[in-house]
């Protein structure tokens, strides 16, 4: 494993829990990310919003212009039975329906 490999112990993710408005995350990632890296989970996030609302492959790689490649992985990560990203998205879009 490589020396810098992520384990989730690192005071990042403390941090990440102090933010209090979407632009504030904005700010902190724009300063620990690169613009590529920031637009990347950029992408996989709108990629993930797309499949849970059961849209296809080839409607998300018109809309945004990602590969196959992508979208398969990011179904997977979706697809997972512990995928904290799925679960976010699913109560994002039960409280839409509720209101």
């Amino acid at each position: 494993m490589a020396k810098d490999h992520p384990t989730g112990e690192s005071g990042l993710y403390s941090a990440l829990l102090e933010l209090k408005t979407p632009e504030e995350c904005y700010r902190f990632l724009q300063d620990v990310c690169s613009y590529a890296e920031l637009s990347a989970m950029e992408q996989r996030y709108n990629i993930a919003e797309k499949l849970v609302s059961k849209q296809s492959y080839t409607s998300i790689m018109g809309n945004i212009g990602a590969s196959s490649a992508i979208i398969s992985r990011v179904s997977r990560v979706i697809s997972k039975d512990d995928s904290v990203l799925r679960r976010l998205l699913e109560e994002k879009a039960d409280a839409a329906t509720e209101e």
